[in-house]
């Protein structure tokens, strides 16, 4: 009864839809996919959601209609060319950070592209709502970056990388789109160039319209990190000219110097993507990416130099027990050996970044909102699930003495051999049961103690009496079982007389492998 309904507020909804908009009309008859609303409009290009009905699933068709340009013959053959060039671009790329494009055709005067459908905000509406961390900016740019260095293998060059291209999804996983000014690096060489991009973004070769590669990219996406840490632009002019004469003339200040929680490390990255020769630009994505991992891998701790002492404390605990020495120096390339030093959150409540860690010396407790969760010994790992799902922390790590700890990067993993992975997913998985079994105890536990139901005790928890069957009021001292949580253990305690004792709360006692978000 709900899928019919909901099939007909769709229809209903699609008949209004289609007489106000020829081209929705018109798509409508592409009886694959059922137009469900516009979502973007720009250029001579329109966005709609939609359903692709055969696999069943939501896709985004971008149109290009030229009927709207009447009498201009060369204007429509450039569109046509245009739009070719970007299927031909944006469809040799299969990657989890490039939006997939699945399909495209022509009906009637409408030229028409599917691509995924990411539920998501672009990267700019993401800036505009609130300011990333400087540790996720980091990781959204290593993404992308890694992204474009697979797009420059098939000879991809993007040109036009900025925060409206670039759509976050609902998990976190940034995601490039809009194809429409790339180029295969050959034609880039053959063709004669034009002043195309957005000018902010603009690299000093487009500006000055001069040859140009995949070094474009490098310079935009280092604009992109320069923006995410600073809320600021490189270059701003009173006008278009006057930013576009900046980008050739002038140098940028370090974004440390607006900022002054970004790391150096970060300034030389950035400085050195905006370098005005592409010759002193990092030489490929993969290269800036590799710079970026550093950071990454470093994080904001206090790094210890690995050595053998440390590698082999790791094998002194059960759940590494599996792995060879060099497994473990092959797991540390995605990571580093830190120090904590006590009172210091190692992570922190609401924060959101890719690390997780495992204790190796000292002890930590898991706290939310000033209240203590758990604790944890050496030995245990925690932060995975936050990390590898990418949301905000549900909980803080406070270190109360002073720890070494490895720090993991989950978004680093790819780096690592199949069988390290492995390994150490198995290792994810076994304390993400672990964390199920005990959130359905406690769950059972506060069901019970809300009045669910349960067995009544034959052993008063307060004076201890056994009445040899179960007990409702205890004839001793007249307490009421079913009010207390668990029966008294060890000496006879001393009596409550009265019904309307309140029961002391139940302390679960430190567990070391309860796992964090």
């Amino acid at each position: 009864m709900n899928r019919t309904g909901g099939r007909k507020v769709n229809e209903r909804y699609g008949e209004r839809l289609m007489e106000g908009d020829p081209n929705a009309a018109l798509l409508q008859k592409i009886k694959r996919y059922e137009i469900l609303r516009p979502v973007g409009e720009g250029g001579m290009a329109k966005v709609y959601f939609a359903m692709d009905k055969l696999i069943r699933r939501p896709v985004a068709i971008k149109v290009f209609s030229l009927e709207a340009l009447p009498g201009e013959e060369a204007k429509i053959e450039k569109i046509k060319r245009d739009f070719f060039l970007e299927i031909q671009t944006a469809g040799v790329l299969v990657h989890p950070n490039i939006v997939v494009m699945y399909d495209v055709g022509k009906k009637g005067e409408l030229l028409y592209m599917v691509m995924e459908y990411v539920y998501g905000k672009t990267l700019l509406a993401c800036q505009r709502l609130a300011s990333f961390s400087i540790k996720k900016a980091i990781e959204i740019v290593y993404e992308l970056a890694v992204a474009l260095d697979y797009a420059h293998s098939k000879g991809v060059v993007h040109r036009d990388i900025k925060p409206e291209n670039i759509i976050v999804s609902t998990q976190g996983v940034p995601k490039i789109t809009d194809f429409g000014i790339a180029r295969f690096q050959r034609h880039l060489k053959r063709h004669r160039l034009a002043l195309v991009g957005s000018s902010r973004f603009m690299s000093p070769e487009q500006v000055l319209m001069r040859e140009q590669d995949h070094r474009v990219d490098i310079y935009q996406l280092g604009v992109v990190l320069f923006e995410l840490l600073t809320r600021q632009t490189p270059f701003k002019g009173v006008s278009s000219k006057e930013t576009l004469s900046k980008i050739c003339t002038e140098t940028p200040p370090p974004p440390g110097r607006i900022n002054p929680e970004v790391p150096e490390q970060v300034d030389r990255i950035v400085a050195r993507c905006l370098e005005k020769s592409p010759a002193k630009r990092f030489s490929t994505a993969k290269e800036m990416a590799d710079a970026l991992a550093e950071v990454l891998r470093t994080g904001m701790h206090q790094g210890i130099a690995p050595d053998r002492t440390l590698v082999q404390s790791l094998k002194k605990f059960e759940l590494f027990s599996l792995f060879t020495d060099q497994e473990i120096q092959e797991l540390v390339k995605a990571g580093e050996f830190v120090t904590c030093k006590a009172g210091e959150y190692i992570i922190k409540e609401s924060e959101t970044d890719s690390n997780f860690f495992v204790l190796l010396e000292g002890n930590v407790k898991v706290v939310k909102k000033s209240r203590t969760l758990s604790n944890f010994l050496p030995g245990a790992c925690f932060g995975e699930i936050g990390a590898f799902a990418r949301q905000k922390r549900t909980a803080g790590v406070l270190a109360e003495d002073d720890c070494k700890l490895l720090q993991i990067n989950a978004l680093l993993f790819k780096q690592l051999e199949p069988l390290v992975q492995l390994k150490m997913l198995h290792i994810v998985l076994r304390h993400m049961a672990s964390l199920v079994i005990s959130l359905d105890s406690e769950i059972m536990l506060l069901s019970e103690t809300r009045g669910g139901a349960r067995e009544q005790p034959n052993i008063c928890p307060v004076c201890g009496f056994d009445n040899k069957a179960p007990i409702d009021v205890c004839p001793r001292c007249g307490a009421i079982p079913s009010a207390y949580e668990h029966p008294a253990a060890g000496p006879e305690p001393s009596p409550v007389p009265t019904s309307s004792a309140r029961p002391e709360p139940h302390a679960h006692p430190p567990r070391g492998d309860r796992v964090v978000e």
